[in-house]
């Protein structure tokens, strides 16, 4: 009854202009609520940096509306369960962060509302793509807040030291790997990280893949398409000639080596600006930020990992103040700036480029403007590239099957292979149609 009743009422959602955000006229808009009469409390939950500050400037200036903020474990290290467990639970937070690759995921469980009627009137405000990424079915659920285009974060240092010139293609990123491994057998050029599915896809992104789409009334699953084939077997001649590290990302090994200059760069998202600021401090002044390399010199395309919008999560009391909220954090320029400084996120809006801190050098990377890189990689990155509707399934296909790559042997395409037969699988176990 539950895998009918998805196919049938979730389908229609999310496959009438599925992740395009395609407009549909007839289905019929939900009533807003009226506003709370009184003072009224919005749960929040979430995890970036910066949101408690952002919760606690909002309070300040409206007592009638006052966020509780509560930290929770980053979405694929628990927070999101926690979250569907309340929203089963009927005591969930009104707003929770739930990364773009997560939304459809949610969506399929039933545990979005419809935030159409509170929204429509601050679209303008964004960038095209970023409403794109919250709308299914010309319904809005989230509000957009940060996005993660990609750039190289390298240790100058050893650059320097090893004459290193910054490569701005993959062909010279592989010949600097060689020639660094070669100076000193103790150091890499980066790491790959085995248990990464939204890093490694943000590569994939930059080379034009396209994981998910949608066919009629059936998801498509391309997880091998000719564009991920390129970077898998790209990464692991890497791999097969030992020019890279191999390390759990976020773990303490992983910023170690990166602190004592043993791996020597990060293609990573812009967010990775603040999190290396916190996570290795002895290494201010040695970091710098350079565009990622591209696969065809002069031809530049990016590509993005990560951006948590805001969702209003099913049975909120008071949906029309939490979209209030969550619309003031990701427009108002002096809110934003703050997110900016405090937790490295970059803005979606129409506007956002031209906020004061994405001019400001950082003190961390020797005072470069690192955000003035990330501004125009933003300008380049693929509007096509989609998640599906059953990403932690599919993510934790991926740590298993890449995993088993590195630690007993194989190649990542077998592992790809093996994704894409679980990520299949995983969208019929939710009673949805879909093809390869």
């Amino acid at each position: 009854m539950r895998k009918a009743s998805l196919a049938l009422g979730l389908t229609g959602v999310l496959l009438s202009g599925a992740l395009a955000g395609c407009g549909d006229s007839e289905r019929q808009e939900p009533a807003q609520q009226p506003a709370a009469k009184g003072p009224v409390t919005v749960e929040w939950w979430g995890w970036a940096p910066g949101y408690d500050k952002a919760a606690a400037a909002w309070n300040s200036g409206h007592p009638n509306i006052q966020i509780k903020f509560t930290q929770v474990e980053p979405g694929g290290k628990g927070g999101y369960q926690k979250m569907l467990s309340a929203v089963k639970a009927g005591n969930a937070p009104c707003l929770a962060q739930v990364g773009a690759e997560t939304l459809a995921s949610f969506l399929v469980e039933g545990a979005l509302e419809d935030i159409t009627p509170y929204a429509k009137e601050s679209a303008a405000k964004f960038q095209p793509w970023a409403l794109n990424s919250v709308t299914f079915g010309g319904r809005q659920v989230g509000i957009p807040v940060d996005s993660g285009p990609m750039g190289l974060f390298y240790r100058k240092d050893v650059f320097e030291k090893h004459k290193i010139a910054v490569p701005t293609t993959w062909e010279e990123f592989a010949a600097a790997a060689q020639k660094l491994h070669d100076a000193d057998p103790k150091a890499y050029i980066t790491s790959f990280n085995p248990d990464d599915m939204y890093g490694f896809s943000g590569l994939a992104w930059q080379a034009g893949a396209s994981w998910f789409s949608t066919s009629g009334d059936s998801w498509k699953v391309s997880i091998t398409d000719e564009a991920t084939t390129k970077v898998a077997n790209y990464w692991q001649g890497l791999l097969d000639k030992k020019l890279v590290d191999v390390k759990s990302a976020w773990s303490d090994p992983w910023f170690k080596a990166m602190s004592d200059g043993e791996v020597a760069s990060l293609v990573g998202a812009v967010w990775m600006t603040k999190v290396l600021e916190d996570s290795v401090p002895k290494t201010k002044g040695k970091w710098a930020v350079a565009p990622m390399p591209d696969w065809v010199a002069g031809q530049t395309a990016t590509g993005n990992v990560g951006g948590s919008p805001n969702a209003v999560l099913k049975g909120c009391k008071n949906p029309k103040e939490a979209v209030e909220f969550a619309t003031w954090m990701s427009t108002d320029r002096g809110a934003f700036d703050d997110l900016v400084v405090n937790g490295g996120l970059f803005p979606t809006t129409a506007d956002g480029a031209s906020l004061p801190s994405i001019a400001k050098g950082r003190p961390f990377y020797g005072d470069q403007p690192v955000f003035q890189t990330f501004a125009k990689a933003a300008t380049t990155v693929s509007p096509t590239f989609a998640w599906g509707p059953t990403t932690p399934a599919v993510n934790d296909a991926f740590n298993t099957e890449v995993g088993k790559v590195v630690t007993k042997g194989g190649t990542l395409l077998d592992a790809l292979k093996a994704v894409q037969a679980k990520a299949v699988a995983s969208i019929k176990d939710k009673g949805l149609s879909v093809t390869e």
